[in-house]
């Protein structure tokens, strides 16, 4: 039977939220600049005004102020949904739409609901943090991970995909990927194992038991996928902050952390009374 935990612990969400964080900050930089290097904006499916540069210059700079307090856990509930906001004013204000830029806007928005800064931020420096953390916006964005996955094998299931065509046109760019295996032979192979992987790391990520075999497949997905799609420099960028958004979702999926002294509070030492026996560490032989 399957058990719904009330809590969960607070450092591997707060590990996910950093990680975020600087993402967060790299797409900043990149969309707010990205008027200025030529790159149009315009609103999404052409409904509504076409802004000047200098707006998504500021409005980059407004998220990346957010983007840093998330990654040190300051206020880390409004400046998630500053990110959200800033990263959606691009989507859909400047037309600067992609799929780990859409990702981006959903966990953030989904993070604006969890108690991430529990550890690891200012507020735990201050002694007011927690070890464990309210478990049902973790378990949403536990599924986030999940829908990406199950989306992206769903949509390979086609002819043009499985035949290996669509692995073909893709890499046929990469600057990382010799022509020698362009071929039928390795591509059919390749296309059914990317939607195998992908189906297999969105539901092994649940289990206890299948859960580091999911984790090493989904790396070597994604680190195929950057291998496979770039063409350059920015390619593999920008399929690394994809790859940083979802694998590092896998840390959400954490369910026990290991107490190490030192790092989790202080050791409680129990007091011995005189009516007890002396522990077996303080029994002295003469």
């Amino acid at each position: 039977m399957l058990r719904i935990p009330d809590t969960l612990p607070a450092r591997p969400l707060a590990g996910y939220r950093i990680l975020v964080g600087l993402v967060a900050g790299a797409k900043a930089l990149e969309l707010g600049v990205s008027p200025l290097l030529g790159t149009r904006a315009g609103p999404l499916f052409g409904v509504g005004p076409v802004l000047p540069a200098p707006v998504w210059l500021a409005l980059g700079a407004v998220m990346g102020l957010a983007a840093l307090a998330l990654v040190v856990g300051w206020n880390a509930r409004v400046a998630a949904l500053v990110v959200g906001s800033c990263t959606a004013g691009f989507v859909w204000g400047a037309g600067y739409y992609s799929n780990h830029t859409y990702l981006l806007f959903t966990v953030a928005v989904l993070l604006s609901f969890t108690d991430s800064d529990a550890a690891w931020s200012v507020r735990s420096w201050r002694d007011q943090g927690t070890g464990r953390v309210w478990a049902a916006p973790v378990l949403v964005l536990r599924a986030q991970i999940t829908i990406v996955y199950v989306y992206a094998a769903l949509s390979k299931i086609r002819p043009d995909f499985l035949s290996g065509n669509g692995l073909a046109s893709w890499a046929w760019d990469s600057v990382l990927v010799p022509s020698a295996v362009l071929i039928p032979l390795f591509l059919v192979p390749m296309a059914f194992g990317a939607v195998l992987a992908e189906l297999f790391v969105a539901f092994g990520l649940w289990s206890s038991r299948l859960r580091p075999v999911a984790v090493v497949a989904g790396l070597g997905l994604h680190l195929g996928m950057i291998v496979m799609l770039s063409d350059g420099v920015h390619a593999a960028v920008e399929l690394g902050l994809f790859a940083t958004l979802t694998c590092g979702g896998y840390l959400l999926f954490v369910d026990r952390v290991p107490v190490v002294d030192g790092l989790t509070g202080p050791v409680v030492v129990p007091q011995q009374r005189r009516s007890e026996p002396a522990l077996p560490s303080t029994v002295t032989r003469r």
